[in-house]
């Protein structure tokens, strides 16, 4: 029987809101109007489901007094990565270095990556659970602890911040399977947060592929070659790509020559996780 308590309960259903100004409507959201069509200004209801709707953890199942799906202890046990290469997002042992060997010997086809979590045991759950189990919350709480994490570093505060923000695009046949892009969900709140539109009809993937997972590693660069395509008239000069795990970089590399060949100057990669 369905739980409230559950998966972030009724939550991951709707977007329960009450807001003191009107917004654009979402989708997904129920907004609750007065006869004249205003919003009611009852802040105290926010307050009320969260009372009797609270959040949950998607991993111990707790509840949580906070506005995420995930308990502070949960939190502080998640594979963050400490110390990476500025270029490929490649774990390192300290910070005594940036940049790792191998983009010293060669640097790769985008300017800079983030990578949040190794991809270890939590993070295998959550992604997982969101791809295969369509548990469309993780999305959302990932992005928000990208956000945190970008913040944490002071990324795109001073600095100037992406024009548009790229999900690796799926394949039609694939996206039809699953019936979303994983990408597109966990690229919401981070756009939300930096105030940067999200571009998913520009570039496609046109070949359809099999999962870079399945196959090992020295066939996965070929099983990409040739698998995106840009529009002519998508010329921006900045962009950044985000992605869910990232393995050898193939993926992300072959859509960032793709971008690249179209005029984009400048690429940067988001993804949750990376392998070591």
């Amino acid at each position: 029987m369905f739980s409230p308590f559950e998966k972030g309960g009724l939550r991951g259903i709707y977007n329960l809101k009450i807001h003191p100004n009107p917004p654009f409507p979402k989708e997904g959201t129920i907004y609750i109007f007065h006869k004249q069509n205003m919003i009611l200004n009852l802040q105290w209801l926010n307050k009320l489901f969260d009372f009797f709707l609270p959040h949950s953890c998607v991993l111990c199942g707790d509840i949580c007094v906070r506005d995420v799906d995930l308990c502070i202890d949960c939190e502080q046990e998640l594979p963050l990565i400490k110390y990476a290469c500025h270029h490929c997002a490649a774990p390192l042992f300290n910070d005594a270095t940036i940049i790792c060997g191998a983009c010293l010997r060669k640097k790769p086809p985008f300017d800079c990556a983030f990578a949040l979590f190794h991809y270890q045991d939590e993070i295998k759950k959550l992604l997982t659970d969101l791809k295969f189990h369509q548990q469309l919350v993780n999305a959302k709480l990932l992005g928000i602890l990208m956000v945190k994490q970008l913040k944490q570093k002071d990324c795109y505060l001073k600095e100037s911040k992406p024009e548009y923000i790229i999900p690796i695009p799926l394949h039609s046949k694939r996206l039809k399977e699953r019936g979303f892009n994983q990408s597109v969900e966990i690229a919401r709140p981070i756009a939300k947060a930096f105030n940067i539109p999200i571009d998913c009809y520009s570039c496609k993937r046109i070949k359809y592929t099999e999962a870079q997972s399945s196959i090992p590693a020295k066939d996965r660069k070929s099983n990409v070659h040739n698998a995106f395509y840009v529009k002519d008239n998508f010329k921006p000069n900045y962009v950044a790509i985000v992605d869910d795990v990232m393995t050898t970089g193939y993926t992300v590399s072959e859509f960032a020559m793709t971008l690249r060949r179209n005029g984009v100057k400048k690429i940067d990669v988001w993804c949750c996780a990376k392998t070591m």
